[in-house]
């Protein structure tokens, strides 16, 4: 006979991969990268940003084997050059906010299925990570 507690813990225990959802590349900390599912050739990505250094740096580019071509926007879903990310101070790249556009899709994204960003941060370097396509990204 399984006790309610005994059954919790399985159940968070089943849970951490997908909450273990994040990246890090020196003191840019990467949160939860997904995208909604997409039915044309062009879908948004979604994660949080968060640089735990003591200087500002930039996320300047993007690129991924599923799109032709990823721009960074702006709130107004205008292309800018850069995302700023100032020390101590998180992010969250998200509907109505900062967010990267792929472009020209190779083919609609699929719920549940992942596929590899590539990100380019003006000091820290560049980094790959994992989106996740999921119906209500976490943010």
């Amino acid at each position: 006979m399984w006790c309610p507690r005994l059954i919790a813990i399985v159940v968070l225990l089943a849970t951490l991969p997908a909450l273990a959802h994040s990246f890090r590349l020196g003191e840019i900390e990467i949160g939860h990268p997904s995208a909604p599912p997409s039915t044309a050739t062009e879908a948004a990505v979604y994660l949080a940003l968060s640089n735990r250094g003591d200087t500002a740096d930039q996320l300047i580019a993007a690129s991924s084997p599923r799109s032709k071509a990823i721009e960074l926007r702006g709130s107004d879903e205008a292309a800018v050059t850069a995302i700023a990310l100032e020390p101590k101070r998180p992010l969250a790249l998200r509907p109505g906010k900062p967010h990267l556009a792929l472009l020209g899709l190779s083919k609609p994204l699929a719920l549940g299925e992942e596929f590899p960003l590539i990100l380019r941060f003006a000091g820290a370097g560049t980094i790959e990570v994992t989106v996740t396509v999921e119906a209500a990204p976490g943010h």
